[in-house]
């Protein structure tokens, strides 16, 4: 199981195209997440009259969002357009939008101006090299309280959520509702699952539901290892534009642009500026009703306290995943939990089962027995079976007097541990991939 620390704009970057494509208004975006603390730099907290005054003193065209929005009051968003060429967007004089510094050279400039240190989306974090930058950004982009991530997977066997909560060294409140496992964390959860658990820490699908402040958050993965539907939709308020009185035109709907890409493309097509968009080629798994559901939410620019609750429900995910997670602190759960809390022993069924998730490795005889056992869980139990079969038989025979000597105990004492160590492993990757391809 794979767990990573809660902050949010984290990403490996798998997902981003190596080579960005420039907006409709021939420009790119660029989100630099800014930290207010500057106590290391011996200076008073960044606010955002200072912020702003900087922005438009630079002439710079803009949007921003403050932290506060997102349950991390320590950070304020600063959207900048960037041409293709890798220039940053100004507007010197009131005059339309054109480019300026070389975005490697501005960023750097930029900080030693606001006296700070930054984080660009998905990984990089900047700042001189006399600061522990990277203790400054995680602490400031740990979420608040009012945030909350619920996991779900279609089941009715706890033993996945006892393993969550072992991982992510936090109790979780666990839930069984139409067919599902629905295991919350508390407020303010300081660590994630990274990714899906493995299949024998979790059954499938799988689908994670979260709130961090007004950001929503839904992700459903339908089988392991890259096969079959996997969805993840994030949805953030739209940033404010910072606009000088009296900018030209471009240059105000440059801002426009960069406060909610989604939403102004949206209105530019429904005016008729741009075409309208093709028939979207749909991942294969995913009905047309998700994909209008995910998208029509992405546009909307303020509220989206419905869109986990809807699309939640679009994928089969019990509507009680949505509730917990727009649950505020201090707000009462449904009464029908369970607090699961994270054991010492719950780190052993953890390491326990996910070391039966992994295929064994090796070109031994023995491991190639192995092998097969694991790709076919029938086998396994099969010979499992058949092993303790063998013990009943040897005990039976020792009982009626027929065979005799302590060797014999021994032998059905190694058949029955056997047996059940070829057994129970078995029964468990069986029951988690009912409905799965077998793999090899």
């Amino acid at each position: 199981m794979s767990v990573s620390e809660n902050r949010p704009g984290q990403a490996d970057g798998t997902d981003l195209p190596t080579e960005p494509a420039a907006g409709p208004l021939g420009w790119l975006e660029l989100t630099v997440e800014l930290m207010r603390d500057r106590s290391h730099s011996s200076w008073m907290l960044l606010h955002d009259e200072e912020l702003l005054e900087t922005v438009r003193g630079r002439g710079l065209v803009a949007a921003y969002l403050p932290g506060e929005v997102l349950a991390t009051p320590d950070v304020v968003q600063l959207r900048l357009a960037v041409s293709p060429e890798g220039r940053v967007a100004v507007a010197p004089d009131g005059g339309p939008p054109q480019p300026g510094e070389r975005v490697e050279e501005f960023v750097p400039a930029l900080l030693d101006e606001l006296r700070t240190v930054a984080f660009i989306p998905p990984e990089d974090k900047v700042g001189p090299p006399w600061l522990p930058v990277d203790e400054i950004v995680a602490e400031a982009k740990t979420p608040g309280q009012d945030s909350r991530v619920v996991y779900c997977y279609r089941g009715d066997d706890v033993v996945a959520a006892t393993a969550f909560a072992r991982d992510l060294e936090t109790p979780m409140t666990v839930y069984r509702q139409d067919g599902w496992v629905v295991a919350a964390t508390g407020h303010g959860p300081s660590r994630l699952l990274a990714a899906p658990p493995h299949r024998l820490t979790g059954a499938y699908p799988f689908a994670v539901v979260g709130r961090r402040g007004s950001s929503r958050e839904f992700a459903f993965v339908e089988r392991p290892k890259d096969k079959g539907l996997s969805v993840h939709a994030e949805w953030t308020p739209h940033l404010r534009p910072v606009v000088a009185e009296g900018a030209h035109p471009d240059t105000v709907e440059l801002a426009e642009w960069l406060a909610g890409p989604r939403a102004w493309e949206a209105r530019a097509r429904s005016s008729g500026r741009l075409e309208p968009l093709s028939e979207p080629n749909l991942p294969d798994g995913m009905t047309a009703e998700q994909h209008l559901t995910i998208e029509r939410w992405m546009a909307e620019p303020t509220d989206a306290s419905g869109f986990l609750a809807e699309t939640a429900a679009r994928f089969g995910v019990p509507g009680i995943a949505a509730r917990l997670a727009e649950a505020r602190p201090g707000d009462p759960d449904p009464g029908s939990g369970k607090v699961v809390e994270p054991s010492r022993g719950m780190r052993f069924v953890a390491d326990s089962l996910a070391e039966q998730d992994t295929e064994p490795t090796g070109r031994l005889p023995w491991m190639v027995l192995e092998r097969a056992l694991w790709r076919r869980p029938v086998l396994g139990m099969l010979l499992g079976v058949g092993e303790l079969v063998v013990a009943l038989v040897l005990g039976g025979l020792l009982v009626a007097g027929l065979l005799a000597g302590w060797w014999v105990w021994v032998l059905a004492v190694v058949f029955a541990l056997g047996g059940l160590a070829h057994l129970v492993p078995a029964i468990f990757r069986w029951r988690t991939r009912r409905g799965q391809t077998e793999p090899g």
